[in-house]
């Protein structure tokens, strides 16, 4: 228990120091940079855990153009937020961003392949290729999002999202805890329970509303915020199901066990990640 408390004090004061550094960092030219370093290092290990348990199915995965890749395409946003601002007068449209991306992802795809080839040859490809896309869209489709929200809104609505994420799992805990009774899905998550998912939802709306009153984000309605909370915290649930799926199909209980007491990167991220595109076209939605 106390290692427990020891690294999670530790993460915290962490996870601290970055949005301090981002916080202040607005429209200077490190904005989004610490953010960026943090993205590269949950791509590298998310990767690898999800690889691990590829491995463990039989099936496996290319770690090389997988890591790139994730790395590559995850921090996109944060390297085009650079080319862009260094344009100067070119005004490039978003098209051209559009362009570069699906430039990136078809040079990834082919180094995929090429992976495969130069170390396995025909042994295992499907299987091993498809488990390497597999973690790549997991991993860079969230990273990029979470630091486009960041890049394009601030640090207020990416802290906004965070709140609506980590306040429906520790809600759900509790609540579950308490007066949980009828399980959502036994054979995935035994512990979650329908009066757990409801507790953690109604908590998730109610600290949304608040962090917009308290951080005064004028552009987000009473009502919104609700509706954000909920609809985002719902999106979370989902995405802890999503990678319990994966856990279960190779048999483990961690995605991996990089942080002591903890389990792995994944299992800290796994909901950001995954209820990052429904957070974005809500914000598109209210904005």
């Amino acid at each position: 228990m106390s290692k427990r408390i020891t690294f999670g004090s530790l993460m915290i004061a962490a996870l601290a120091g970055i949005f301090w550094v981002e916080w202040t960092s607005e429209n200077a030219w490190y904005e989004g940079l610490a953010l960026a370093v943090l993205c590269v290092g949950l791509a590298v290990v998310g990767f690898l855990e999800i690889a691990r348990m590829a491995d463990k199915t039989g099936l496996g995965a290319l770690p090389t153009s997988g890591i790139i890749g994730s790395v590559a395409i995850g921090t996109f946003p944060y390297w085009w937020s650079l080319i862009d601002s260094g344009a100067g007068q070119l005004q490039w449209s978003p098209m051209v961003a559009t362009r570069l991306m699906l430039l990136l992802m078809g040079m990834v795809v082919v180094l995929v392949f090429v992976e495969q080839m130069v170390r396995y040859r025909t042994a295992g490809a499907i299987g091993r290729i498809a488990c390497t896309f597999l973690a790549l869209a997991y991993i860079s489709v969230g990273t990029a999002l979470i630091i486009s929200l960041r890049l394009t809104h601030g640090m207020d609505l990416l802290l906004l999202f965070l709140v609506a994420v980590k306040f429906t799992d520790m809600g759900a805990y509790f609540t579950g805890k308490a007066f949980g009774k009828h399980k959502m899905i036994p054979w995935l998550s035994p512990g979650k329970s329908w009066e757990g998912l409801a507790g953690g939802l109604a908590i998730a709306a109610g600290a949304s509303a608040l962090a917009v009153r308290i951080m005064g984000i004028k552009e987000i309605a009473t009502w919104e915020a609700l509706v954000f909370g909920a609809v985002v915290g719902a999106a979370g649930q989902l995405a802890d199901l999503c990678e319990s799926l994966l856990k279960r199909s190779a048999d483990v209980k961690d995605s991996g066990a990089l942080v002591p007491n903890f389990g792995g990167v994944l299992d800290m991220v796994d909901s950001p990640l995954l209820s990052i595109p429904v957070a974005t076209a809500l914000l598109w939605v209210f904005l």
